[in-house]
């Protein structure tokens, strides 16, 4: 259905000659088109883009515009986080723009008048389909980077529970599996967004890798880290080493906590995986589901927890579901009870104007109907307002 869709945009029906629109990048040649019909949708920047490209600025006043994050920064904030075709606009366009929308607005409010001396509050971001939930996100995680806090992110906790390419038996638990290439990766990563406090975090017990290699008490954490990408077996034992030694000591006031996981549903229900017996693995039997679950908990304090709920790579639920109770499923829902829910909508009419002028200001939008009120209407109609059919829809015209 949707293709059909979207050859009506690729392959509009012929409007009536007095409507008909002229481009920037086409200069029609018929004399016989009025200077009326002449006259192009356009938009002054500053109706759809803001100066201010600091998320802790951030206002209402601030609602439905594009703010920009310079591209050095996204390499260091986002080494793994951002979605592809997000990924693929950021090429393209040659910047980084994010619209800064309610629910972000929404949390940071929450943020900013939590008291971090009680237990952590869990906030679970949910919505239908392409709605904008990791975008608002990674919004959250680009604000808590700029106010000082660790950031640790999972940009898709789906992959620790399908098509893993090794599965091994753990060496502390003779009872749980290790996903070491999903563990070297992301302590890779999590070097990259956190080295000031790799270097400065101090680990509070000795660790034993093997007969010859341990790290003492009182060493740099990043220690920790260097020994899982130096050793691959290890890699799933230093990340439950780092969580617990940030999970123990953001307690003490001395950094803030930010646990942001996308798509934490997968940590509840079933995985695709399999033992060497063909029995199914169950998610508690990872290492790094078992001790991220733990990371979830409220039985901390020093931070918060932030979490989007995906469709996208959920496993054996309908196509449809996208409520907290339908997603994280009994086990999943009573173990983040109590949270708060925040909706992650379609794009409001100002969201949608302001997208819109964006893609036409970046000529995103180069066939002529497209850029006429008709073939703004046409849009607005074929996409539901839903930010990623939008996206798709303007993709190849």
């Amino acid at each position: 259905m949707l293709r059909s869709l979207r050859g009506l945009v690729c392959h509009p029906l012929q409007l009536h000659h007095a409507f008909a629109l002229q481009t920037v990048a086409k200069v029609c040649s018929s004399s016989a088109v009025t200077q009326e019909a002449q006259t192009l949708v356009e938009r002054p920047r500053a109706v759809f883009c803001t100066s201010e490209n600091d998320p802790a600025n951030h206002t209402a006043q601030h609602e439905g515009r594009h703010y920009s994050i310079p591209l050095e920064e996204v390499k260091v904030v986002f080494p793994h986080g951002l979605p592809h075709r997000f990924q693929q606009q950021i090429k393209t366009f040659n910047e980084a723009c994010l619209m800064v929308r309610k629910p972000a607005l929404e949390l940071f409010t929450y943020l900013k008048n939590s008291n971090f001396t009680h237990p952590a509050v869990r906030y679970i971001i949910y919505g239908e389909r392409g709605t904008g939930k990791t975008m608002t996100l990674c919004h959250v995680v680009h604000y808590c980077t700029r106010q000082g806090w660790l950031v640790l992110h999972i940009p898709d906790a789906h992959l620790w529970v399908k098509n893993c390419r090794e599965l091994m038996q753990s060496s502390y638990n003779k009872d749980r599996l290790d996903q070491p290439l999903q563990a070297s990766t992301w302590l890779k990563n999590f070097k990259t967004s956190n080295e000031r406090f790799l270097r400065e975090i101090k680990t509070q017990k000795k660790y034993v890798w093997g007969k010859r290699e341990s790290t003492e008490e009182g060493r740099p954490l990043g220690e920790v880290v260097e020994q899982g990408l130096a050793r691959v077996r290890s890699a799933s034992d230093a990340v439950g080493v780092v969580l617990k030694e940030l999970k123990d000591q953001c307690r003490l006031g001395s950094f803030r906590l930010l646990v942001a996981v996308d798509g934490v549903n997968a940590l509840w229900g079933r995985t695709t995986l399999k033992k060497e017996d063909k029995s199914p693995v169950s998610p508690e039997e990872l290492t790094l589901v078992y001790n991220l679950r733990k990371m979830v908990r409220n039985d901390w304090n020093g931070g918060a927890v932030v979490t989007t709920l995906s469709q996208t790579g959920s496993l054996f639920k309908p196509s449809s579901a996208y409520l907290p109770q339908e997603l994280l499923g009994k086990d999943g829902f009573d173990a983040l009870d109590p949270f708060v829910p925040v909706p992650v909508p379609n794009y409001s009419p100002l969201e949608f104007e302001s997208c819109y002028g964006y893609y036409l200001e970046r000529k995103w939008l180069q066939h002529e109907k497209a850029r006429t009120e008709d073939g703004k209407e046409e849009l607005r109609f074929l996409s539901g307002s839903n930010p990623q059919q939008l996206e798709r829809l303007a993709a190849p015209l």
